[in-house]
Formats: C-alpha cells, sequence, structure tokens
C-alpha cells in the first residue's frame, strides 16, 4: 500500500491523503484501499468518501474502542493496521467502461464554439479530442450523481467560466481545468457546456439511482439530433449489482391514523430524521434535521427511537389541529406553541387532546423548532432515510415542505411505555426530565483547525477568533454565509476538490466564509480553514440570518469530549424516562 498521511477532520471522520496531485495511479491506490476498509471494517465504521487523492472515513465515535489519546486516533491506528494487510494483497478495484452517448451542437451546448475558439480548435477537433480518450471518475459530487472525469486530452485544458450560469441543464456535458463532467440536475454551474447527453445520471426511480460511481471509466461517443431526440434509456444495471434503494412511498397502513391537520405552515417546514448514511460516496447529502440533538432529544422524550421523523419547524407562524390523542415533545427554539389557554413547556413530553389547535407564532431565541409525537410521522423513506431531499425531491412528505391542508399520520401504534406515558401525562402530571446545559442565546461556535487552516495569514489567523462573523440572508440548509471583514492566505484558494462534511468553514477565494450545513455537497474545492464541532452544530442551526457569532478553537479531545457528553446526556433522558414511566 502507497504511504499515506492522515488528517483529524473532526469527532467522526478522519481523511487519508495519498498524494498531492490528481493522478490516475495514485486513485487507483486509493480505491484500494476504500475497498479493503470496507471488506473489513473497524467497529463504528460507517462509510467512506473518495476524490481525487484523498479517502474520507467516517465513523460513529461511540461504537469505536479508544486505545489511544484520542478517538480519531484509535481509528487511525485501526484503519493503518487493517491497510498494511493489503501490501499482501493483489486484488484490483473492479473497473466497468461506459459508453455516454453525447449530441454535440450550439442547440443544447452554448459554450461549444466559444470554447473551441478559446483552445484555437475547430468545433470537429475539439468533438474529436472529447471523444478519443477514456475518462476515469474520480469522484461523485456537486450534486448527486456528477462525476469528476479526466484526464482530459491537455488540448481541452481550460478555464471555468467568470460567471457561472444560473441554471445548467440536466444532462449538460462539460469541461473545465483538465476535468470533464455532466450535470444530473438544473443547477447552477460555471463549467464550459459543450454537449448534452439524453442518459440519466441519476434516477431517483431507479432500482440502482447512479449511472456512474467512482472507479468507472467513461468513453463519449458523438450521437446526431435524431439519435438524441430518439435515445431510449435502457432499465438494464450498467453491469454492477444494485440493491433495491429507490423511493419507497410511505406505508399508508388502515391503522395508521390522521394525527395533525395543518392549518397555517411557515415558509420551510419538512419532516426530518437523523439523515443518511451510506450515500456520501455518491453525491448524496447526509441531510436530516438541521439540529440533530434537538431532533433527537424530542423523539426521546416521547419514547420513540432516537431516530425517527420529526417536523423541523423554520421561524414563521404555524397552526395545528390534533385530530388525535398525542403525546408531543417540542425543542429547539424559534417559536413558541401555545393553545388557546396556555403556553405549552419546551423539552418535556406532553398531552395533546383530540380536538386541539396548536399555535406556534410568538418568536423564541433560535430559528428551528422540532416537533416528535410518539409513535413518529408517516413519511416517504429514499436511500433509507425519511428525511427531506429538497433537491432530489424525495423522502419526508412528497419529497417537498409542507403546506397548509397537509394531513400527517401517525407511524406506529403506540408502545407499552407510550401508552403509560400517555395515560399519566393525560392525567395531569408533569414530566421533566431536561433541562437544556447549553443556552441557545450563546454566539460562540467552538471550532477545530482544518487541513488549510495553514493558508490563513498570521494575522487572519488571529482574527479568526477576534471577529464577530453575521449569518447572511444567502444562508440556507446547504450552507451558512458569513459576513465580516474578508480573512487574507498566503497561498491560493484553489485546491484540489477533497470530501466535506457538515461543520465545514471553507475559505473562497474572495475572502468570504462560507460554513457547511446539513444539505451540503460531499466533496469541495476551497480551503477547509476550521471544522465546527459536532455539539455545536445544534447551535449554530439555531442561529437564523443577522445573527453574530463568534469562533473559538478547541482541541480534538475537547472536542471529542463534547460529543460524548451530548450522547450522555440523551441516555440519560432516556434511562429517566423508563424508569419514571412503569
Amino acid at each position: 500500500m502507497q504511504s499515506f498521511i492522515v488528517h483529524h477532520v473532526n469527532e467522526s471522520s478522519i481523511l487519508l491523503l495519498f498524494g498531492s496531485s490528481i493522478d490516475i495511479n495514485i486513485h487507483q491506490q486509493l480505491m484500494h484501499a476504500k475497498q479493503w476498509i470496507e471488506q473489513h471494517p473497524f467497529p463504528g465504521f460507517i462509510e467512506t468518501v473518495p476524490a481525487y487523492n484523498t479517502l474520507a472515513i467516517y465513523y460513529d465515535p461511540a461504537a469505536v474502542m479508544q486505545t489511544a489519546a484520542t478517538i480519531a486516533a484509535s481509528v487511525e491506528e485501526l484503519v493503518r493496521s487493517i491497510l498494511a494487510d493489503t501490501d499482501h494483497t493483489k486484488e484490483e478495484t473492479a473497473k466497468h467502461l461506459i459508453e455516454i452517448p453525447v449530441y454535440y451542437d450550439e442547440e443544447v451546448a452554448p459554450d461549444l464554439t466559444a470554447t473551441a475558439h478559446t483552445l484555437q480548435l475547430s468545433k470537429d477537433e475539439l468533438i474529436k479530442l472529447h471523444c478519443s480518450k477514456i475518462c476515469h471518475v474520480f469522484m461523485l459530487g456537486f450534486t448527486p450523481g456528477f462525476p469528476y472525469m479526466g484526464k482530459l486530452d491537455e488540448r481541452l485544458f481550460t478555464k471555468r467560466k467568470q460567471q457561472p450560469r444560473l441554471s445548467v441543464a440536466p444532462g449538460s456535458v462539460a469541461i473545465a481545468g483538465e476535468q470533464t463532467g455532466i450535470y444530473p440536475f438544473a443547477t447552477p454551474g460555471g463549467w464550459n457546456i459543450i454537449g448534452r447527453t439524453p442518459l440519466q445520471l441519476f434516477d431517483r426511480n431507479n432500482s440502482n439511482p447512479f449511472l456512474l460511481k467512482a472507479g468507472d471509466e467513461v468513453q463519449f461517443k458523438s450521437i446526431t439530433k435524431e439519435e438524441f431526440e430518439n435515445f431510449v434509456t435502457s432499465e438494464t444495471p450498467l453491469g454492477r449489482n444494485s440493491k433495491n434503494i429507490n423511493i419507497h412511498p410511505a406505508k399508508k397502513a388502515e391503522d395508521n391514523q390522521p394525527i395533525i391537520h395543518i392549518e397555517q405552515c411557515g415558509f420551510l417546514t419538512t419532516l426530518q430524521d437523523t439523515g443518511r448514511t451510506g450515500y456520501l460516496q455518491f453525491g448524496v447529502s447526509k441531510g436530516g434535521a438541521m439540529d440533530n440533538y434537538a431532533a433527537q432529544l424530542a423523539n426521546i422524550l416521547v419514547a420513540n427511537d432516537a431516530n425517527e421523523t420529526v417536523l423541523e419547524l423554520t421561524q414563521s407562524p404555524h397552526r395545528f389541529l390534533f385530530k388525535a390523542d398525542a403525546v408531543v415533545a417540542f425543542t429547539g427554539g424559534s417559536l413558541q406553541p401555545e393553545t388557546e389557554q396556555q403556553l405549552l413547556p419546551l423539552h418535556q413530553p406532553i398531552f395533546i387532546a383530540a380536538g386541539t389547535v396548536i399555535n406556534c407564532k410568538q418568536p423564541l431565541p433560535g430559528f428551528r423548532l422540532y416537533m416528535a409525537i410518539a409513535g413518529g410521522f408517516v413519511a416517504d423513506e429514499f436511500l433509507q432515510s425519511c428525511s427531506t431531499d429538497l433537491l432530489v425531491k424525495a423522502g419526508g412528505f412528497n419529497g417537498r415542505p409542507l403546506k397548509k391542508a397537509d394531513i400527517l399520520l401517525q407511524k406506529n401504534k403506540h408502545s407499552k411505555l407510550q401508552q403509560q406515558l400517555l395515560q399519566v401525562l393525560k392525567a395531569g402530571a408533569a414530566i421533566e426530565l431536561f433541562q437544556p446545559s447549553q443556552s441557545i442565546r450563546s454566539n460562540t461556535i467552538r471550532v477545530l483547525k482544518g487541513a488549510e487552516w495553514n493558508y490563513l495569514t498570521d494575522a487572519s489567523a488571529t482574527n479568526f477568533t477576534q471577529q464577530t462573523f453575521t449569518v447572511t440572508q444567502q444562508s440556507n440548509r446547504m450552507g451558512y454565509r458569513l459576513k465580516t471583514e474578508a480573512l487574507q492566505t498566503n497561498q491560493s484558494c484553489d485546491i484540489i476538490s477533497s470530501p466535506v462534511t457538515q461543520g465545514t468553514i471553507q475559505l473562497t477565494s474572495s475572502g468570504e466564509m462560507i460554513v457547511l450545513m446539513a444539505d451540503a455537497q460531499t466533496v469541495g474545492g476551497y480551503p477547509r480553514i476550521a471544522q465546527v464541532c459536532a455539539a455545536d452544530l445544534s447551535l449554530l442551526a439555531q442561529k437564523k440570518p443577522g445573527d453574530a457569532i463568534q469562533f473559538q478553537i478547541v482541541s480534538l479531545q475537547e472536542a471529542e469530549a463534547l460529543y460524548m457528553k451530548r450522547a450522555e446526556e440523551l441516555k440519560r433522558v432516556q434511562d429517566a424516562l423508563a424508569s419514571l414511566v412503569k
């Protein structure tokens, strides 16, 4: 096994760096390591994400046996031990050659003529060069199924567009730098579009939604307009085993009774669980609740599994009519739930009688409120999760935000514990098991130094913890953009794209900072100057546009301790509820 450098990213991932360039031989070594780790997983292992010359390894810290100073160091020891055995194997990663038909014409390729002119080629020469070389798929990212492929013939190397398009048509084939790629969705994009394929790179209704994967090889083939318009996609999987990971619409059994009728809904209210695992390598974001801690707490307070589906309400007026008796918990912040008679408490289980109308209109500190009901909500499943993916339009409630007149159904019948809890609360008892240990008003966000922390000048490194940053209006579930005095670097902000995760703080070439959040992309090409501690991601998720934050740098050991403390808090609440209600 080729030597590699290990970077400890955060409490739940490490990064293996195999080289400093884009090289097929390096990538093959990386893919061999990926395959070997997946075949010999260690306790707590979740998934891997390959990029050009790096391999991210994700794990559950609570499931790893700590044998070194930190959990991450323990994982590094395990990974080095596993990969040491690959020196004795000659197994190669399986390769698949996929032919991609492309219609090269200005009708669908707005940059074809200009790109050919810039490269001092005729259009026919450009097309011939693009089709002449087999391209290696290094990784998927940016959006689900988007392939980063190369290397192109050096005569096709070209810069990205200075002004990215606001929307690129699905199937657009493009080039930038020494790479080529295909846009699976209508998204903004800055690559030069030279053609379009009739193939779907991501089909959410297919048993295997992903046309390509890292390690595949692609041969482009020029087709005519008639062939493009009459192309019929084959339903046959492309030479690889596929498992049934398509959309599973929510099963509405006869005993799934209506539980909530939405009479007024805010601007972004969705069904979320704790997110997807196993699909980051295909460019699918983890997603799930922005404030994962609040979502799990709400579930635990009503005796659900911690990963059950909850409602995520973004600060704006809501009104709900309960169609049946329910045990409910509200957690997080942003809104004060109330009936006509009283304000309802947060962070404890409460009984809601059938016919009750709950309003959430009075603002509270924070930005997101979570509602869990005993038994959970019926929701669509996509890629083994019920969280709503707004880009793919899958999961949750038909893959979209909730709206007025939607009706939510109860998923499971009450367990014995939930039946007992319902009776105790219905009799008028108040159960208070939890007091928030961290004020939602705090503006201090704890972070770890990132892989490219040393890109900052000394002055900017100092300013990073002394400046106040403001969350801008251009913030969403994908990422928070921060406004402050621009940070300066001592080298270019363009790096070879590498895996990123929730909480990664990227620094753009303009000096702007972006903190990646729940729906973030899986790889990125900006320097990762810092990483928000998992324990403070929940606090950050409760910040709204206009809020101010400051960063505090902590050690990995401190971050891991904070993570484990949070996990222990949830376990204590779970155990206390089980012992109290018998």
